[in-house]
């Protein structure tokens, strides 16, 4: 059989936004991160890698180790489905002048208000990558294995 696929990945998106926003290095790693997690659930086949690689910078930018973790990234997830697309500051912020990190935040909530990507999409994708890092924490995989033994000496399989 001669065919040939052709695959788009959000790395490419995530290099050329970039520039655009003014990532830091650390920031794209992070974001990298991200992306590479995202494999680990069905958003490869529901989302365009675009929206991938723009969820990946918002929460590159939210979950910053100095932050406090998911409950503020699943807090500015919430409040950015709630922003007006008018709306420059991101909700939730107080006034006054913002940090570098807040600046960063701030300005891609802008860049995406003006720019034309499916909100409710990075929303979505937003929580699903927050929910597959909850699972993790959660994750013990000592009860994990008991629970499969559990499971098979109950069943009687382990004969």
């Amino acid at each position: 059989m001669n065919s040939q696929l052709i695959i788009h990945h959000p790395y490419r998106t995530l290099h050329e936004f970039q520039g655009t926003l003014g990532m830091a290095q650390d920031d794209i790693s992070l974001a990298w991160s991200i992306i590479n997690d995202h494999y680990l659930t069905d958003l490869p086949l529901l989302v365009p890698p675009h929206v991938v690689a723009v969820t990946a910078m918002f929460l590159a930018l939210i979950l910053k180790p100095t932050q406090t973790g998911l409950q503020a990234a699943a807090s500015t997830a919430a409040s950015l489905s709630s922003a007006s697309p008018m709306s420059k500051e991101l909700p939730g912020t107080t006034p006054g002048p913002p940090n570098t990190q807040q600046k960063k935040v701030q300005h891609l909530v802008s860049w995406l208000a003006e720019g034309e990507i499916d909100i409710k999409a990075v929303v979505e994708c937003s929580q699903e990558i927050i929910s597959l890092y909850d699972v993790w924490e959660q994750y013990d995989e000592k009860t994990c294995k008991e629970q499969i033994a559990r499971f098979v000496k109950a069943r009687g399989l382990d004969k």
